[in-house]
């Protein structure tokens, strides 16, 4: 089955092969008639045969528990059971045996799943079992994970990935000061049937799932040696080198997927979040009101040392490799402006400890230069995704520091206004100069 945007992408490659004589017009339209109506018809079709399915699966959920108070346990039970069951045979014999409306299929694990989730709790409720809202999420999730491996269902995986962030969540409002562990056995869980089935959204919400975990934990560790009493600035500024290098071991395992044709699907996503994490992490230190107190420089534990140099490494490790085993010379580039970014991250830590009021003015010069090193990453390894994100990062600093600059300044109104013409004048200037990179990019393939 071909995704929707691999046909958008053959319908303009189309045009472009037939402006450049390698097809005639009777091959461009034998192809355009293959394909031009199956993305917009498959679509609605399988959206409409999703909706239908649910909510059938919904009416049937409501109609057993507006008459639930109306039967004894046993048939409770019962009901919860079959319930569970149909669904899900329902739904592997239209995703495995009648092959026409996989999506159908899908559906009906879907509503399946969701089932399993609330028996969970009507049978906690019918035998009076006291339990936390986490551990409920936890069974959910554990109950689901078989069905996504054995009926290979990206809607489960993906609901598995989400619950699984539901339950992180959940478990720290109910034990704050317990570290999450048991977070990383789901995690791996849902990694592997992320690479089995190659499933791109379930491994986006496991890697922030992952960086929503380590912020919590760095803040009970900073509780617990009370260095939030020394320096609020300092610590966050080790949060963010470590965000940072988080962000380039990223954007360094997606170069590696990129050469791996197996698991080359996860490369974009992997250099997307790469980007999104070390700009951001950067982006949070480029506001100079957060150091108008004094502060006073604090002694960096020694975990927290050894964590820096384990990252420090690996990072150095992994763009070493991808520097020697560079087949052209863009990889050769892009691995070396990547190693030079990294460089600054690190420089401008040891500047921070050094000299604190040096923090925004750095990470302001830092955040610059990432926006256009991205960009011109983007354009030369022609990725739309990466260009387009780093133009998003650009303006978004341009607007924050306009806005941390002028705001005593300038009377409220015209500072809106001044604000909103920037911005609407930028992102007229931003989208035509996008355009023309991106043809740039097309023609130069």
């Amino acid at each position: 089955m071909v995704s929707k945007g691999w046909i958008k992408k053959l319908l303009v490659e189309i045009k472009q092969w037939r402006s450049q004589g390698i097809i005639d017009s009777t091959q461009e339209s034998r192809i355009l008639t293959k394909y031009s109506d199956r993305l917009e018809y498959n679509r609605l079709i399988n959206t409409i045969v999703a909706m239908g399915s649910i909510l059938v699966g919904l009416g049937i959920l409501l109609f057993i528990a507006s008459n639930w108070d109306k039967l004894n346990r046993s048939i409770r039970i019962t009901i919860i059971f079959s319930v569970i069951s149909v669904f899900n045979l329902v739904g592997y014999y239209f995703r495995f045996v009648k092959k026409e409306y996989p999506v159908l299929g899908e559906g009906f694990l879907l509503i399946g799943a969701f089932s399993f989730g609330a028996g969970i709790w009507l049978i906690a409720q019918i035998y009076q079992i006291h339990y936390n809202f986490s551990a409920g999420i936890l069974f959910w999730v554990l109950g689901i994970l078989p069905v996504a491996y054995f009926f290979r269902s990206w809607m489960i995986l993906a609901l598995a990935s989400v619950l699984s962030c539901f339950w992180l969540g959940s478990y720290n409002t109910y034990y704050f000061y317990r570290p999450a562990y048991g977070f990383f056995p789901l995690i791996a869980a849902v990694v592997g049937l992320c690479y089995l089935h190659k499933q791109r959204f379930s491994l986006f919400v496991v890697i922030v799932g992952f960086a929503m975990w380590f912020g919590h934990f760095w803040f009970l560790e900073h509780l617990k040696d009370k260095i939030f009493d020394t320096s609020v600035v300092m610590s966050h500024v080790l949060l963010v080198t470590i965000y940072a290098s988080f962000g380039f071991i990223l954007y360094g395992l997606g170069l590696i997927h990129l050469r791996k044709a197996k698991f080359s699907v996860f490369s974009f996503l992997y250099k997307f979040l790469g980007v999104g994490f070390i700009s951001f992490s950067t982006y949070s230190l480029t506001f100079a009101h957060h150091y108008d107190k004094k502060e006073h420089l604090m002694l960096v534990p020694l975990k927290v040392i050894v964590l820096l140099g384990f990252l420090f490494a690996l990072v150095t490790v992994i763009f070493y490799r991808l520097y020697h085993t560079a087949t052209n010379k863009t990889d050769t580039r892009e691995v070396r402006l990547l190693m030079w970014l990294f460089s600054l991250q690190a420089i401008s830590m040891v500047l921070a400890f050094s000299f604190l009021p040096a923090i925004s003015i750095s990470y302001n010069m830092i955040l610059l230069t990432q926006a256009l090193v991205f960009m011109y990453l983007g354009f030369i390894k022609h990725n739309e995704g990466i260009f387009r994100l780093a133009i998003v990062i650009f303006f978004l600093d341009v607007l924050s520091r306009y806005f941390d600059i002028f705001w005593k300044m300038m009377p409220r109104s015209l500072l809106f206004i001044f604000g909103g013409i920037m911005l609407i004048s930028g992102a007229v200037f931003a989208n035509k100069k996008r355009k023309e990179f991106e043809q740039k990019m097309a023609g130069s393939t």
